[in-house]
């Protein structure tokens, strides 16, 4: 999909060109855009989508240099709006990418009902004039840091999630206890909740042949006296996905007192940083790559780490 000028959050803009002059809108969005049935019958009813300025039926034949507007419903979002600074990697019409801090949740809950990476979206919206779903594609625990992708519009949303479990580029940084000898591992393990949990627990996961296939490439970047950094690619993305793996092979992250309790207190969360992802730009299909700076406090573990070497 190539666009021209006048593209929008909620306006998706684009010429005909000559290769796909002779078919049909339906063809063209659903068989080249890869539209979603669902949104197509919600565009269809409402009769969002125009050519040269008309309204467009699915069966209408293309030519070429016509101009197709999609309009995208109208949307709205209650979260309360607080003045929280975003940390902002990459924006455009489609997508908002956001360096996330430690500690911060991102969606309220029935006990936190501000101060989350919503709230701060909210606000950042209505400053700018926008309104739109807040619908974020990837998720990060609230005490892990780093890139997180929203859409704007539900179109972007259905196209990066359908690259989630597959051409999405998700890398972290960990550090984690012991030292890690081999340069690059993969590691191919089922993760699975088990059915009994303790009351007043949260639920824990762990490597076991009943739950579902996660992969994990780990890959060595630093190693310190009594600890290691390394890199972090999934190719699937399971709840607790790194956590889980890296204490299956003897090297939990630091500071993950939920499945490694019995350790020093270097830092007062699980050292874990979304570092980078890479995804093609739903709307221009170019590939996009947004890199999240570590936060201060994994800054001043690697300090501290780099001293006891």
């Amino acid at each position: 999909m190539l666009p021209i000028k006048d593209q929008k959050y909620n306006k998706i803009v684009y010429q005909v060109e000559k290769t796909e002059e002779g078919m049909t809108l339906k063809s063209l969005l659903k068989k080249q855009w890869e539209i979603s049935s669902r949104l197509m019958s919600r565009m269809k009813k409402d009769k969002r989508i125009t050519i040269n300025n008309k309204w467009a039926p699915y069966h209408q034949i293309l030519r070429k240099n016509d101009l197709l507007v999609l309009n995208m419903e109208e949307e709205s979002c209650d979260f309360t709006p607080i003045n929280i600074p975003l940390n902002i990697i990459y924006e455009d019409f489609d997508v908002l990418v956001i360096n996330k801090p430690p500690g911060m949740l991102t969606h309220p809950t029935a006990t936190t009902r501000e101060g989350t990476l919503a709230n701060a979206v909210m606000n950042y919206m209505n400053n700018c004039g926008e309104c739109y779903k807040i619908r974020f594609v990837n998720r990060l625990d609230m005490d892990t840091s780093g890139a997180m992708i929203l859409a704007k519009n539900s179109f972007a949303h259905q196209q990066l999630a359908a690259q989630l479990q597959s051409k999405m580029v998700k890398k972290y940084l960990a550090f984690v206890l012991g030292r890690v000898d081999k340069s690059y591992q993969k590691i191919e393990a089922p993760i699975y909740r088990p059915e009994m949990i303790p009351e007043n627990e949260p639920p824990r996961r762990v490597v076991d042949s009943r739950g579902k296939m996660a992969v994990s490439h780990l890959e060595k970047v630093e190693v310190y006296s009594k600890a290691s950094l390394i890199r972090i690619k999934i190719d699937t993305g399971r709840t607790h996905q790194i956590r889980v793996h890296t204490h299956h092979i003897g090297h939990p992250v630091i500071g993950d007192e939920f499945y490694e309790p019995d350790q020093p207190n270097r830092i007062k969360r699980q050292a874990l940083h979304a570092e980078r992802v890479i995804f093609e730009h739903p709307r221009t299909k170019e590939e996009i790559e947004c890199n999240a700076e570590l936060p201060d406090d994994l800054i001043e573990l690697k300090r501290l780490l780099e001293k006891e070497i």
